[in-house]
This record gives C-alpha cells, sequence and structure tokens, in this order.
C-alpha cells in the first residue's frame, strides 16, 4: 500500500535535487522513497548530522560584524599574504 503526503520544501533545493535525481533515472518521489527506506532499514538518519563548531561560529560572527576579516582584490594577493 501506498500513502501520499505532501512536504514544504525550499525552491531552490527541490529544484536542484530534481536535476541530480533526474541524473541518476529518480523522479523526486522515487529519491523521498530511497531515502525513507534507508531510515527505515537503518534505524538512523543515513547522514552525519552536527552542529556547527565553535570556530565556525566564532568566524560567521566576525564576518557578520566586519571583525578580523581581510579582503583581497586577487588570488595572488592573499597567498602573498599566506606565504605561498
Amino acid at each position: 500500500m501506498k500513502m501520499q503526503t505532501s512536504v514544504r520544501v525550499d525552491d531552490v533545493f527541490y529544484n536542484e535535487a530534481k536535476e541530480v535525481f533526474s541524473s541518476f533515472g529518480l523522479s523526486f518521489g522515487d529519491a523521498v522513497n530511497l531515502f525513507l527506506a534507508k531510515v527505515s532499514m537503518e534505524k538512523k538518519i543515513p547522514f552525519e548530522l552536527s552542529l556547527p563548531s565553535a570556530e565556525l561560529n566564532e568566524r560567521a560572527s566576525n564576518i557578520k560584524s566586519d571583525k578580523n576579516r581581510q579582503i583581497y582584490k586577487t588570488a595572488n594577493e592573499l597567498f602573498e599574504d599566506l606565504g605561498i
């Protein structure tokens, strides 16, 4: 027996994911069924979930507040600053 359901998804993710699924010959529904089957078989989310590290949060905060941020006009300028 099949059950019909509906979900709200971000349109950008939906469209990009549909292209990936299509390259595998899968419809959106096929891909969702594969995901659900994997969850059912493994009794877990089939990919790693984690929270951002303190370092990543600090870096994001610095970018938002324009603090401790260096902007380079060219890749060579960045490489020079890094000593590469």
